[in-house]
């Protein structure tokens, strides 16, 4: 496992947790050493779960400001596994899992944790937009992020449960979502609460439109209606979120967007998150954008709308933007060329802002 030389040419490997002597089999291929970094960060991630220090270092995804590492107690991580994996109910042997996410983040850490837990077999393959690309293998569970699932489509059939992470998912997807017999949940989390500690199911029977927390986590609001999370088992006090939500009941909520995205346009208080949602149908499936403003002299904040990618006729109509919402729509229209250079990246939409005010 510490060969470098084989780590610099492992395309895709099988992990079996069930074997005692955590068997790891290769498929091999040359390739640049930087394509490799995933494989190295699953052997690292690995290496300190097995050692006997309390804590794992982790580094946050840095959505809203710069990526920063904080200190993770491994008897929590165990402790939220557990309850992830009862709340899918899939605790029977032989669980065959599909890791393709960057094992630098919580998801796919939490998602190798599960798999030493309950002795999973796990099929691992770099971070790529399309993971199921020339994949038969059938798999129990894989987590991905909402582009993946996008771009494997056509695929899913070959999967049973897929747990859809790390930003919001479109309209558009949640329509193609429906016609699968996957079962499709989107899960709300964050590096510093483990992970997932709300679930919501988003097709088949009993899907619905609120999240439902985990058994063990205690949720609340603050006076900006922001979710504040507890867990009995793997927090000591409520972790305070920028997260607007509308709660449904003591465990259920409806999220609604960040805090630190929203808009004040002479004097109206715009969450761009409900615009992006009302926008979907209007912007080509394949297009990343969303919603932001710049200073404007008559409003102090004009809503605008980037899109990246090349620039092509678009039209929104007038009448999605009636009566209260009218000041909702965006003022400007801006192109950027590239959001990242990686598809799976989250990108930074103050960053993005901050060029387009520049030039």
């Amino acid at each position: 496992m510490e060969n470098k030389n084989v780590i610099q040419q492992i395309k895709k490997m099988w992990i079996d947790f069930s074997s005692k002597k955590r068997f790891i089999s290769f498929s091999l291929e040359n390739k640049e050493k930087k394509e490799n970094d995933w494989i190295k960060s699953i052997f690292s991630f690995l290496k300190d779960w097995y050692d006997n220090k309390p804590i794992i270092l982790s580094i946050t995804s840095g959505t809203t400001g710069v990526p920063k590492v904080i200190s993770l107690r491994k008897e929590h991580m165990y402790e939220r596994a557990i309850k992830t994996v009862e709340f899918l109910k899939i605790k029977k042997k032989g669980i065959k899992g599909l890791l393709c996410l960057s094992p630098d983040f919580i998801a796919a850490k939490m998602f190798l944790v599960r798999a030493i837990i309950f002795k999973w077999k796990i099929y691992c393959i770099p971070p790529s937009s399309n993971p199921l690309k020339n994949i038969k293998e059938y798999f129990d569970i894989t987590s991905m992020v909402p582009i993946q699932v996008f771009y494997s489509l056509k695929y899913l059939k070959n999967i049973n449960i897929i747990l859809i992470g790390g930003y919001s998912i479109s309209s558009f997807l949640e329509k193609k979502l429906q016609n699968i017999s996957t079962i499709c949940y989107a899960t709300y989390g964050m590096t510093e609460t483990l992970g997932h500690i709300a679930i919501k199911k988003i097709n088949g029977p009993n899907k619905s439109i609120f999240y439902e927390s985990l058994q063990d986590v205690i949720l609340s609001v603050d006076n900006r209606n922001c979710l504040r999370v507890f867990s009995s088992c793997c927090m000591n006090s409520f972790f305070q979120t920028n997260d607007i939500v509308h709660m449904i009941s003591k465990n259920t909520f409806i999220w609604i967007g960040r805090y630190d995205n929203v808009i004040n346009s002479g004097g109206i208080k715009i969450s761009p998150e409900l615009i992006e949602k009302k926008i979907s149908s209007f912007i080509p499936y394949e297009k990343r954008y969303f919603i932001s403003s710049i200073p404007d002299k008559i409003l102090g904040e004009k809503v605008i709308l980037i899109i990246e990618g090349k620039p092509f006729p678009l039209h929104i109509p007038n009448s999605i933007f009636n009566g209260k919402i009218k000041f909702y729509k965006p003022k400007s229209i801006f192109f950027i060329s590239h959001f990242t250079d990686n598809l799976l990246d989250k990108f930074r939409r103050k960053e993005i802002i901050k060029k387009i005010i520049k030039t």
